[in-house]
């Protein structure tokens, strides 16, 4: 079974800020339950603009994959 989900967000940060932390969570009727997480260097992000990658989800304690999630991560700079 393959699982797609849509989500688009912007987020503002600043600099020095190079990681971003996702949590993926299941979608149950009574509570979501915590599948794991990927935390992704964004140094590269900054240097090319552009990410598209399978990040490996990883779970409590980092120490299981619990499958992947596929990103796709776009950044511009802010000028004022």
């Amino acid at each position: 079974m393959k699982i797609i989900f849509e989500f688009c967000f912007v987020s503002n940060h600043l600099t020095g800020q190079d990681k971003l932390h996702v949590d993926v969570y299941d979608k149950d009727s009574l509570k979501d339950d915590k599948i794991g997480s990927v935390t992704i260097d964004l140094q590269d992000l900054y240097q090319q603009n552009h990410i598209e990658n399978w990040f490996t989800i990883k779970g409590k304690l980092g120490l299981l994959a619990h499958g992947e999630i596929h990103l796709v991560l776009d950044y511009q700079k802010l000028t004022i």
